[in-house]
């Protein structure tokens, strides 16, 4: 009876029993979460937002439960689309043969599928 009552004594409360629960399950399914909502945590309204969560829930409930809710937003923002930037040469995809040995990154990406351009046109920087 004694271990029980020292138990109850150390247990956190249900509420945050759950909401430990709750934040480990969207820590676990995490890629899950829709795309729409990736895209706002990742917009400065949702950072503010995202760290205001996090700040509340340490002051309130604990630095555990904090960390928990940390992890979750990071994860949130992780999986956010953000711009691609890459070089376009312009024009259509053909397929062109590739010549000689494989360069270091074809090989550890595997072979290109295709080629958009096999020369780049480049201009001198106009100066003032």
């Amino acid at each position: 009876m004694n271990l029980y009552q020292e138990l109850l004594n150390t247990i956190d409360s249900p509420i945050k029993l759950v909401y430990g629960v709750v934040v480990i399950l969207l820590i676990t399914y995490s890629s899950l979460i829709p795309s729409e909502y990736r895209t706002f945590a990742d917009s400065v309204l949702g950072k503010l937002f995202g760290i205001g969560i996090i700040y509340v829930v340490t002051e309130t409930m604990g630095w555990v439960y904090g960390l928990l809710t940390a992890m979750a937003f990071l994860l949130l923002l992780q999986g956010a689309a953000r711009l691609q930037e890459g070089f376009d040469g312009g024009g259509t995809v053909s397929e062109k043969k590739t010549v000689g040995g494989k360069w270091f990154v074809e090989k550890v990406l595997g072979k290109p599928d295709v080629i958009a351009t096999d020369h780049v046109m480049t201009s001198a920087i106009d100066s003032l």
